[in-house]
């Protein structure tokens, strides 16, 4: 058996030798002057020949010819490039400069590369690693600064933090898996402690600005990048200390459980002292600015969706609108713009469910340049006076389609919606100034999937006893899990049956991947209240309970997983439970009354 080395957990200040500061960055005598044109260039001397021509010419054009150069990062402000070169892995960073405003702010501000060189000799002086600027590019007319460029070497074997949270760390075994979540946070606390108490504040903190590498015996070492939005002051103190650290807790919120985050405030309360104060008050501090912080991101991530921007693309037309996502084939959006019907009633479309109130249908649409099968919902006018309704309050697909953002936005798992269609109501040739009469939603396939209704009704009643019982107690455990993410994450959906959630991949999974769909009734509602909490957990339960085999067990499994640990442990779920017995009777009755199935 593979045992782990813990000898580095008494102190992860070690970990961080102090780097060697170097010169003045961009001054001779380390650094040597090259002018090309317009363009000029601080470069170390024995970098010179690797990176320009003898005219002083960066060489990107010749490693495109040679085919060493990765696209990393391509946007309207800036381009980053992996260049192997057989003197080492270099990363260009070619800042963009497309309006009038950012060569105001360079006049003022210097150039972004300038800017990150000199703060990582900052980090360097402060014994935080960092990247090592080769050369600085600077281009120049009457004095304005444009464009401009930081070459720097490649830190080797290092990974962003948070795809090593996402993607590799899941797959470590359980036990190297929790020391190396423990040594993490710890160092992460100390490099962010010896931060502050320089007197730097990063205001774009997050673990994708940090490269981590993991040495032997899995003693992780950090390093930090992205330094434009450095700034210097004095050693943050109080509030302003327990603000930044908002901005780094906020990601770690989908990334790493409530004990990392603590354990992270430990070291980094040792890293400085009494500083902080009171450990306990700070730390209630920082859970609330996280809390407010993450959800003033989150909510601006989901408003992307209502308009055009480099996500989306909003389209108005003769006879209705359209919001898709830029994915979509461009031609694909016109023509469903053009015909909305064809989705559902095309002979491409295949019928998947017709009623009084929706129709839903299969059928492949290009999506990032590749067929993909998406699900077309077509919402039917319920009521003569549909129009006239959706002009006071979003349509059902319109409220279907902002959830879906906002879950995606919070971290919860759902298929993504690709784009929403609305048809405007008319009289004759003209349009009325009502909301639209019919909506539809396009939404990605997620394959293999199946519903828990399905699964539950077809496929588990064929199972042995025992492996109806396992599978039974491993959905509870998922169910209760997602349930208490998304009341977390200030989510409710009124409508949480066994129908409307996915089971994705394989249904006999240790850990069944559930996922969200039919949106409809989600609400966002923060601080989310108690009585709405207990009216999603009944009307789940009172779905389940409808199926085979599913006990009362079951369902105070999923309640049980549900709650916080010391909850449950000390027996106040019973109140819970009665308050959500009340609430399956009131439904039932009701369903009863007006002659409806509960499903």
């Amino acid at each position: 058996m593979r045992t782990v080395d813990r000898s580095g957990r008494a102190s992860p200040s070690s970990r961080f030798l102090p780097l060697e500061p170097e010169g003045p960055p961009f001054r001779p005598p380390g650094w040597e002057w090259v002018q090309d044109g317009q363009v000029g260039w601080w470069v170390r001397p024995q970098w010179r020949e690797v990176l320009l021509t003898p005219g002083g010419r960066l060489r990107l054009d010749e490693w495109r010819a040679m085919g060493i150069v990765e696209t990393v990062k391509s946007g309207p402000h800036r381009q980053v490039y992996r260049v192997a070169l057989p003197a080492g892995a270099v990363f260009v960073k070619h800042f963009l400069v497309p309006t009038w405003r950012e060569v105001l702010r360079q006049w003022f501000r210097r150039g972004k590369g300038r800017n990150e060189g000199k703060r990582a000799r900052l980090l360097a002086g402060a014994g935080v690693p960092t990247i090592r600027p080769l050369a600085l590019g600077e281009r120049r007319v009457r004095k304005f600064l444009f464009d401009n460029y930081l070459i720097s070497a490649e830190i080797p074997n290092a990974t962003p933090l948070d795809r090593f949270l996402r993607e590799d760390l899941p797959a470590f075994p359980p036990r190297r898996a929790a020391v190396v979540r423990h040594r993490l946070a710890e160092a992460l606390g100390t490099l962010t402690g010896r931060l502050h108490e320089a007197g730097i504040r990063h205001d774009d903190f997050h673990p994708g600005n940090l490269l981590l590498r993991l040495d032997e015996g899995d003693r992780p070492w950090l390093a930090m990048i992205d330094l434009d939005a450095l700034r210097l002051g004095k050693p943050l103190r109080g509030s302003a200390a327990a603000a930044n650290l908002a901005r780094l807790n906020h990601a770690s919120l989908l990334l790493a459980t409530r004990a990392d985050r603590q354990r992270f405030l430990r070291a980094y309360a040792r890293a400085r002292g009494e500083a902080i104060g009171d450990l306990p008050r700070f730390t209630r501090q920082v859970v609330a600015l996280t809390r407010r912080w993450a959800e003033r991101l989150w909510r601006r991530r989901a408003r992307r969706c209502v308009g055009s921007n480099q996500e989306f693309q909003a389209i108005r037309g003769r006879r209705g609108w359209i919001v898709a996502s830029r994915e979509v084939d461009r031609r694909e959006v016109e023509a469903m713009l053009q015909a909305p019907d064809a989705l559902v009633e095309g002979p491409e479309a295949a019928l998947l469910k017709q009623s009084r109130t929706t129709t839903v249908a299969e059928r492949t649409l290009t999506v990032g340049g590749r067929p993909t099968r998406v699900i077309a919902k077509r919402f039917n006018r319920k009521k003569r006076l549909e129009a006239l309704l959706s002009a006071v309050r979003p349509s059902r697909a319109w409220r279907a389609w902002r959830a879906n953002h906002h879950l995606r936005s919070r971290g919860l798992p759902t298929p993504a919606d690709l784009a929403v269609i609305g048809r405007d109501a008319r009289w004759g040739r003209f349009r009325l100034p009502l909301g639209p009469t019919e909506t539809f939603l396009i939404t990605e396939k997620a394959d293999p999937a199946v519903t828990l209704g399905d699964y539950l009704r077809e496929v588990l009643p064929h199972r042995p006893p025992a492996e109806q019982l396992a599978a039974r107690r491993r959905l509870a455990a998922a169910l209760g899990g997602l349930v208490r993410v998304l009341h977390a994450r200030s989510l409710s959906d009124r409508d949480l049956k066994a129908s409307n959630i996915l089971i994705e991949g394989d249904p006999d999974a240790a850990r069944p991947s559930l996922s969200l769909i039919d949106l409809v009734g989600v609400r966002l509602i923060s601080p989310l209240p108690r009585n709405r909490r207990v009216q999603n957990l009944a009307r789940l339960l009172a779905s389940l309970a409808e199926h085979p085999g599913w006990s009362r067990s079951d369902s105070l499994r999923v309640l049980r997983a549900y709650l916080p640990q010391h909850e449950a442990a000390a027996g106040r779920w019973k109140a819970t439970w009665r308050r959500i017995a009340r609430r399956i009777d009131r439904k039932r009755a009701r369903n009863r009354r007006l002659g409806r199935p509960l499903s």
